[in-house]
């Protein structure tokens, strides 16, 4: 659909391209700038993504970890530290922020055009780091309430896990003091496989190893980030970008890193 070129007025056509990432740079420019003085044209966008009933469906189980009141709230939150005349990102503006709104972060094994945009500037890994906190962000203790945690289902995600970026791991490998280990899933962001390994920790509640494939040549020491009001450890290893993330104090999580990297390596 890149081929095809796409003005004002715009047609459903172009907003459902717009909304796939699959209009042109300089028309998806236009459009944006549009969609951000229009009002008509932003009720149009948003009633356009919220009938996309197939995506519904397709990440029924991520609709369930990421509620919507919560993201409203990350949502209000985000605009609340824009200000009004503040020079807004490339292609991205509050009311574009707004139109991108929920159905893009819920989608979790997407992880979204919106987010893409918004953070086109950083560099792949940055990005993936970016993303994954930003979805971590939305994790409360309900998000892993009912996960099913049972040693056949977690087996299977980490059978998913070697078969999807190849990384062997065994359940006794992730084992974390005051922790418990509640899921193993795949997520994907663009050509881009995650694998995100999930625990429930008493006292601060959802934390994440999320691992991708990485070109990184050689192992790193830990290296420390906050994003998104969450802490973050990284490193690289055997070709993996490895990120865990948590609302445990910077010390704590770096000390379940350096198991987690032990064990891993």
């Amino acid at each position: 659909m890149k081929s095809m070129r796409f003005t004002a007025p715009y047609s459903d056509e172009a907003i459902v391209a717009w909304l796939d990432g699959e209009m042109q740079a300089s028309d998806a420019e236009r459009f944006e700038a549009e969609l951000s003085q229009d009002e008509q044209l932003a009720e149009r966008t948003n009633m356009l993504r919220l009938n996309q009933a197939d995506f519904a469906r397709a990440f029924a189980p991520l609709l369930e970890d990421a509620p919507q009141s919560r993201m409203e709230e990350q949502l209000a939150n985000v605009l609340a530290q824009q200000p009004a005349n503040r020079p807004r990102a490339a292609g991205v503006s509050r009311r574009a922020l707004i139109a991108a709104s929920l159905s893009f972060l819920v989608i979790g094994s997407g992880l979204g055009y919106f987010a893409r945009t918004a953070i086109r500037a950083q560099g792949e890994r940055e990005k993936i780091r970016d993303l994954e906190a930003q979805y971590m962000s939305l994790y409360s203790a309900e998000t892993l309430l009912d996960a099913d945690s049972s040693p056949s289902a977690l087996q299977r995600g980490l059978a998913r896990t070697a078969q999807d970026i190849g990384l062997q791991a065994n359940a006794q490998q992730l084992v974390l003091h005051g922790a418990e280990l509640k899921m193993v899933r795949m997520l994907r962001y663009d050509s881009t496989s995650i694998a995100q390994i999930a625990w429930m920790h008493a006292d601060y509640g959802p934390m994440a190893l999320c691992i991708s494939p990485d070109s990184h040549p050689a192992s790193t020491e830990l290296r420390h980030e906050q994003r998104h009001a969450m802490n973050l450890v990284w490193w690289h290893s055997r070709g993996y970008q490895f990120v865990l993330i948590g609302r445990n104090p910077a010390a704590q999580l770096q000390q379940n890193a350096l198991t987690l990297q032990s064990a891993l390596a």
